[in-house]
């Protein structure tokens, strides 16, 4: 846990007991919570590349990073995701409610999320974030959430800034009359062949429950309460997932250090480097993904590049979309 900028009242269970459910009605856009601090110390950059599994020395050896493109230890790219994280739960805090995972009621899960990186974020910086919400939108009877977070270093230089989108609730499921069969899903389009030279290096994570607890107890910057979609079984199994299921936020840290094996992470840490991911398929405990990845276009000192994430039965499980600078 951050020992900067915690809140001035820390939230208690008990506190928490007394306050409604924030809800659909009383979410309004602009809604925001206090602005916190953390410290990129050693350790919390070192637990980080524990939590994503990266063993790159660039952010954890420093004579290895005294050596590399930046001369001196920095943290990895998604790494804005621990040092400035979305605190959705601290929103609604502000505004007198608990979230309904605190209730025990609902879970809200990750649906994507869009990052503009601006430089990187060096060892012992101290990066203080804003969160609001930016939007709140409805499609195909599903209800969507969008909390923009802005990140900035001591000297007010900022480091980066995020668009986290929450499903805050599922569209009913339409029930099928017995008998009627499903409609027929079309064959998916044969893919174009890919030029040798537009192919990025590919990962392969093994996802298990024991990394997905670890990522969320490694990235714990604030008290956490009520029920999780990720580490509590129980709870996962009334959820639209059936399971436990990994972080959206992990899976876009390894789209980052796929991105590393092509271009190393510098790519990632300047102005006009972006990275978005999207969640298509829940990635469970036993599943083996590989994330691989192509060129779809090249434009001055930018590289756009599409990652396609897919587990062991060849289902598609996220897309990430990403722009590198290459000088």
């Amino acid at each position: 846990m951050s020992s900067a900028g915690a809140p001035a009242g820390v939230m208690t269970e008990e506190k928490l007991a007394t306050l409604p459910t924030y809800n659909w009605d009383v979410m309004e856009i602009g809604d925001t919570a206090p602005p916190m601090t953390h410290v990129a110390s050693r350790e919390s950059i070192a637990d980080y590349c524990q939590s994503i599994r990266n063993t790159n020395p660039l952010y954890l050896d420093d004579t290895a990073a005294k050596n590399g493109p930046f001369g001196r230890i920095v943290a990895p790219p998604t790494y804005l995701f621990k040092c400035a994280p979305q605190r959705r739960s601290e929103i609604m805090h502000a505004k007198g409610y608990a979230s309904p995972e605190e209730k025990g009621e609902k879970a809200t899960p990750y649906a994507k999320s869009f990052v503009e990186f601006q430089r990187p974020i060096y060892l012992d910086d101290e990066i203080t974030s804003t969160v609001s919400i930016e939007d709140r939108y409805e499609r195909r009877g599903n209800q969507f959430v969008t909390m923009r977070v802005h990140a900035h270093n001591q000297d007010g230089e900022s480091v980066g800034t995020y668009a986290y989108t929450i499903i805050w609730q599922q569209a009913p499921r339409e029930e099928r009359p017995a008998g009627v069969a499903p409609a027929a899903v079309p064959a998916p389009a044969a893919e174009a062949p890919v030029d040798p030279s537009d192919v990025l290096p590919s990962l392969t994570k093994v996802e298990t429950q024991e990394a997905i607890d670890m990522y969320g107890e490694l990235n714990r910057t604030r008290p956490r309460f009520g029920v999780n979609l990720h580490t509590d079984p129980g709870f996962a199994q009334r959820t639209i997932f059936g399971g436990t299921v990994n972080m959206g936020v992990a899976t876009a840290g390894y789209c980052s250090e796929m991105l590393e094996l092509a271009y190393g992470p510098g790519a990632l840490l300047k102005p006009g480097a972006t990275l978005e991911y999207k969640g298509i398929r829940p990635i469970r405990a036993g599943y083996e993904i590989t994330l691989s990845g192509r060129v779809t276009a090249r434009r001055g000192n930018a590289h756009d590049c599409e990652i396609k994430v897919v587990n062991q039965d060849g289902l598609l499980c996220g897309i990430g979309v990403v722009t590198v600078i290459t000088e």
